[in-house]
């Protein structure tokens, strides 16, 4: 994906068609999902020993790509009630 579009608010996502949406979604959630699967991954099959610290930053880049994955579903869920009233 060469050509990311930019972070939308919900009001901008009214105007987008289907396909639009759909690009923007793969676009919002390929970070956080794949930030998530890697620290699982670095927690539970790293064999080196990690320190509070690293636990620390971890959890935070998890809570970070948590709360992008709610706010991309909130707008969905905005979007997808918008085009029901259409």
């Amino acid at each position: 994906m060469s050509d990311h579009p930019t972070r939308h608010e919900p009001q901008s996502w009214e105007q987008l068609s289907p396909e639009q949406v759909i690009e923007l979604l793969v676009y919002e959630l390929y970070s956080p999902v794949s930030l998530l699967g890697s620290q699982l991954r670095r927690l539970t099959e790293d064999d080196d020993p990690l320190s509070e610290e690293e636990y620390e930053a971890i959890f935070a880049q998890m809570d970070h790509a948590v709360r992008q994955l709610s706010k991309t579903v909130v707008h969905l869920k905005r979007y997808s009630e918008e085009r029901k009233r259409l």
